[in-house]
């Protein structure tokens, strides 16, 4: 075990309990819960984990409730991987993501025996000032083929956050469409024969002090109407209190006991759950009769580049500050908006008087020169956004202008770490 020397991840201290006042009360006592979970969730010892977290997990929240799983009864394994700037697409093989990097974070906690787990932590990114290491991002198609989980737990969407560039308002026409695109994708992979999983569990964000009520709310019932009859979806912002009492700068990230608050919750709804039904007695998610939904339909990645050059000329009318690094730590790459007054379209097509560009600010941690002026003429070569690997990278946009579609330089496009390397 490498032991990490950033307190952002520090070990917690367990919770022995196998039964939680909250699922308690909902059976009356705790004998009455323990017993209802004996007779119902399975024989001991027969219930394979697998969980896969982001970086909100790294601050405790994975751990926590790995714990939880291994110490329980009816559980065989568990398995437990936990990579910094992830997003849902992270984790599949295809482009841009087959072979993306983490780094700022990557722990992983396997089992080594009876009883006793084998941890490997690396947190590059979070010793500040440290030079970003990299280490590659399991993929879910690997995953599935070696454990064979029963269970999925998925614990994501903070970084999806990053889709809403001006951190306050939602365009369903367009953010519907293009968060659909980050989770179906996935979903449709867990459940793809020969996965044997028979019980997904998504677990949304708690809540964020950097993003709109409007956004969360949004992102939450996107999520139920695009993959909730397949995979239970939890909203983990009534789990735990805002504001936390040990946060991060950036108003999302935080340590102690309101993460383990939060994943005792977690492990208290999920355990509720399987002893409602056997885990035996439910077929695997791959087995099930296609029905008209999106979920089983292969919808086109949104991770395929857009080849279609858009190259303008245009005039800087307006310029989003950068923040300042410790509120986007543990992230190493930063996105600012720049809106541009269009002159003239020299190749592609464009309609709009004015085009968003977001720019790179930092790039591993380190400054860019950007040195545009406002009122000066440019040309600029640009590629959307969406599609990149750039699309979910922390990123702020004053401008306010949300129905303009966000490009990309293609020479920023090209500096992406996973890119450059």
């Amino acid at each position: 075990m490498i032991t990490p020397k950033n307190k952002f991840f520090s070990s917690l201290i367990a919770s022995a309990l196998l039964a939680s006042p909250i699922f308690a009360q909902q059976q009356n006592s705790a004998s009455e819960v323990q017993t209802v979970a004996h007779e119902t969730a399975g024989p001991q010892g027969s219930i394979s984990v697998l969980i896969l977290g982001d970086s909100l997990a790294l601050c405790g929240f994975g751990k926590r409730l790995d714990e939880r799983f291994r110490k329980s009864p009816f559980v065989k394994t568990t398995f437990t991987y936990l990579a910094c700037g992830t997003n849902p697409l992270s984790w599949l093989k295809e482009r841009p993501y087959t072979n993306i990097k983490t780094h700022c974070g990557f722990v992983s906690i396997e089992p080594a025996g009876p009883g006793r787990a084998k941890e490997f932590e690396d947190v590059y990114g979070m010793r500040r000032g440290s030079v970003p290491g990299a280490h590659p991002v399991p993929k879910l198609e690997d995953l599935l083929a070696t454990i064979r989980p029963d269970i999925l737990i998925m614990q994501t969407g903070t970084n999806l956050f990053d889709l809403f560039p001006d951190r306050k308002t939602v365009n369903p026409h367009r953010h519907g469409p293009e968060l659909r695109s980050y989770l179906v994708p996935f979903v449709s992979k867990a459940t793809r024969s020969p996965s044997t999983l028979r019980k997904i569990y998504w677990v949304a964000s708690p809540t964020s002090g950097r993003v709109s009520k409007e956004i969360q709310d949004f992102v939450i019932e996107q999520t139920r109407a695009d993959i909730g009859h397949i995979a239970s979806v939890i909203d983990s912002r009534p789990l735990v209190s805002y504001p936390y009492k040990h946060m991060e700068p950036d108003r999302e990230h935080f340590i102690g006991a309101d993460m383990d608050q939060w994943a005792d919750k977690v492990f208290e709804i999920i355990e509720h759950d399987l002893s409602l039904q056997p885990i035996a007695s439910l077929k695997p998610l791959s087995e099930l009769v296609p029905a008209p939904q999106p979920i089983l339909e292969q919808p086109k990645m949104p991770a395929e580049k857009k080849e279609e050059l858009l190259q303008v000329s245009a005039k800087l009318v307006f310029k989003t500050p950068p923040i300042p690094v410790k509120e986007f730590l543990p992230y190493q790459e930063f996105l600012v908006g720049y809106v541009y007054d269009v002159s003239r379209v020299i190749a592609g097509e464009y309609t709009e008087k004015q085009i968003l560009v977001m720019h790179p600010a930092y790039i591993g941690l380190r400054r860019q020169r950007l040195h545009y002026r406002v009122g000066r003429t440019y040309k600029l070569r640009l590629h959307e956004l969406e599609g990149t690997l750039w699309n979910t990278v922390k990123s702020k946009d004053d401008s306010g202008l949300i129905n303009l579609q966000p490009y990309i330089r293609i020479e920023d496009e090209a500096k992406h770490p996973e890119n450059a390397r």
